[in-house]
């Protein structure tokens, strides 16, 4: 048989005389069948009683059709034959076959492999293909699903043909692989539908009464344990709240995620709390002023994450101090909108938290008080990361001589420093010395040296622009020396409106670039004043950032405020294109200034000439979609940039992911 096999085989791959080579290749298969021991000398035929496509319609077993169906005298004459000869001359006739475009004798063959040899690879997927090749998509998926599963024991290692079953049905899972999920281990059930809001989730519970049972098992009581609801959740009853949290089993939700539509009563947020001693992340977002925080000392001592909204215009947010008692041995991130009337006290109520690490605090407009700073680094000593803002501009550096005698002890540990400042319309101006003193004290805590990440965001009014010089001017005022400063762990610096002078930029920045940790940072150039037409100010300003050139660190990069001369088309005339071209490792640009406002083909061909000479992957600056960015998106897309609207809103992750 092996002989008839090789001889056979070559028919098949000759070159020439095609069509004839194919039927004597039959013949030599032919030969090769009938050889087989399991025809005892007579002449073998074909079983026709079976229809696997039929059977496939009906969600049927193939391989028990293939295995028992049988009503002639095949069935009775003949066993079954796994003699690999046998099946490996009919799957080559089959494909000699298919060669010869005859796909309904092809197929013929393929359901006697299987009919021959139910429990091997072979016939599935023969016959799977010659299915795909008639379009039959549907079945074709059936069948290499049902060859797979009747080699569920045989591993893939050790059979080549179950491989390419595998292989075979990939592309087509995407249309024909629908399973009930819940027949899935486990483990992968609580995986997909832990991805699903809890009210999302209780609707699941309709589907049926198998779905209802096995959902709400102690199996997956892990689902019951993140209670998220959506935003748009409809408010549960007090006995649906009390059977979800009986679901989540001992110790209640670990997660409690409450949007604003979420307009709980006293009695359903205490349950919700009291039954839930092992939580871990709460999230309280808009709350009715109505609501109040449960008084019954329970102590909360797996909380880590506290996120609380609750404040109105002109209005501080509540919050009651015996709360935060009930969770201090384990806070560790805390996140508030509204801040606490009692924080803004003479003598501020402020909870002591000996663990907590990060901290974003933000205000609400029309409160005018300054909030007291210095109180916040007594009550959170180990504070790694603080976000202060929007909405919380007047802040309070007093008393300053502490600031400056303990800036060895105050947060040493602080890593993240942000600042968002938003200013009203009727903003008091005499608050920017109080501000700048404190964005000062806080960068200059502990030399810099533990810092890692700083950004200030100005979102202001255009007429306001003149402000902020005032507020940035001298960032390291209390320092004789400035080399007594040392930022060399600075991953990132970012800033939309802080212009550095020199030598600060340099005092800040320097360092870091020297020991390639810096990965980012922001250029904005002086204010322009009088008529807004170019001068050499900026390019003297950009010449100052020599010593920043080419380090290869630098993998993101803001460029703001500039107006420069009109250049010609060529990137090594004009100073910001070369500049930029120097960093080999950039990858995202940021670049926009308002004096261009009025001269966007100029800043299109700008960004063009640096999308020449950089590997650039993202590029933000305003106006993309304007026709006047026409070409420059297509020389982008052309390149592989993606072009993006700076204005638009980016997703910044908190905390800030820290390295070691």
């Amino acid at each position: 048989m092996a002989d008839f096999i090789q001889s056979g085989r070559q028919l098949y791959a000759a070159n020439e005389d095609k069509t004839e080579n194919y039927k004597r290749a039959l013949t030599v298969f032919t030969s090769a069948m009938r050889s087989c021991p399991c025809a005892r000398g007579l002449e073998r035929g074909r079983c026709t009683c079976k229809d696997f496509e039929k059977v496939a319609s009906q969600q049927n077993s193939i391989y028990r059709e293939a295995m028992y169906t049988c009503h002639c005298d095949v069935g009775r004459s003949f066993s079954k034959c796994d003699n690999l000869h046998h099946i490996e001359a009919l799957d080559l006739r089959a494909a000699t076959f298919v060669a010869m475009g005859l796909l309904d004798h092809a197929m013929k063959d393929a359901e006697w492999i299987l009919e021959l040899a139910p429990q091997l690879p072979d016939g599935y997927l023969r016959l799977g293909n010659i299915a795909h090749l008639q379009e039959n998509d549907d079945f074709a998926w059936k069948m290499y699903t049902s060859g797979i599963e009747a080699n569920q024991n045989t591993t893939v290692e050790s059979s080549p043909k179950l491989l390419q079953l595998y292989g075979a049905r990939k592309p087509l899972n995407r249309l024909f692989f629908r399973q009930d999920p819940l027949y899935l281990p486990a483990e992968i059930v609580t995986q997909i539908f832990s991805c699903l809001a809890c009210d999302e989730l209780l609707h699941c519970l309709g589907v049926s009464k198998q779905w209802a049972y096995t959902l709400t098992s102690p199996i997956h009581a892990r689902l019951w344990r993140n209670l998220t609801f959506s935003a748009w959740a409809v408010r549960p009853s007090t006995y649906g709240l009390r059977k979800m949290l009986s679901w989540a089993g001992d110790g209640g939700a670990r997660k409690l995620v409450l949007p604003r539509s979420m307009t709980l009563t006293d009695s359903m947020f205490t349950l919700l709390l009291e039954s839930s001693p092992s939580l871990e992340h709460f999230e309280f977002l808009d709350v009715s002023k109505d609501l109040s925080f449960p008084f019954n000392g329970k102590t909360w001592n797996r909380l880590r994450y506290f996120s609380f909204k609750k404040g109105w215009p002109g209005h501080a947010g509540e919050l009651p101090h015996s709360f935060f008692q009930n969770v201090a041995s384990s806070l560790e991130h805390l996140d508030l909108v509204g801040i606490p009337a009692q924080w803004y006290d003479e003598v501020p109520r402020i909870p002591h938290l000996p663990k907590l690490k990060t901290l974003h605090m933000s205000g609400t407009l029309g409160i005018n008080v300054s909030f007291p700073m210095y109180p916040l680094s007594v009550a959170f000593p180990r504070l790694e990361q603080l976000s202060i803002g929007p909405g919380l501009s007047h802040l309070d550096p007093a008393p300053l001589s502490i600031w400056r005698e303990r800036r060895q002890d105050i947060w040493p540990h602080l890593k993240v420093l942000i600042f968002e400042f938003n200013c009203p319309v009727a903003q008091d101006y005499p608050e920017d010395t109080r501000l700048k003193s404190m964005l000062q004290s806080l960068m200059c805590l502990n030399r810099g040296k533990p810092l890692q990440h700083i950004r200030f965001h100005f979102d202001i009014y255009p007429y306001m622009f003149c402000m902020i010089p005032s507020i940035a001017d001298s960032l390291f005022p209390d320092f004789d020396d400035d080399r007594a400063l040392d930022f060399q762990n600075l991953r990132s610096f970012s800033s939309n409106m802080f212009c550095l002078s020199p030598k600060e930029a340099r005092t800040l920045l320097s360092n870091a670039i020297q020991t390639k940790r810096l990965t980012s940072f922001d250029i904005n150039f002086p204010e322009h004043t009088g008529a807004n037409h170019p001068t050499s100010r900026d390019l003297s300003h950009l010449r100052s950032y020599e010593w920043a050139r080419g380090a290869p660190s630098i993998q993101e990069m803001g460029l703001y405020h500039f107006h420069f001369w009109h250049y010609p088309e060529d990137h090594e005339h004009h100073p910001l294109a070369e500049f930029v071209a120097t960093f080999p490792n950039l990858r995202t640009l940021s670049i926009c200034s308002p004096y261009y406002e009025r001269e966007l083909p100029e800043l299109a061909r700008l960004v063009d000439m640096i999308l020449r000479v950089t590997n650039l992957e993202t590029i933000y600056t305003k106006n993309v979609h304007n026709k006047i960015f026409a070409q420059l998106r297509k020389a982008a897309q052309k390149q592989g940039v993606r072009l993006m609207e700076i204005s638009e809103p980016r997703q910044r992750q908190w905390p800030v992911r820290l390295e070691a």
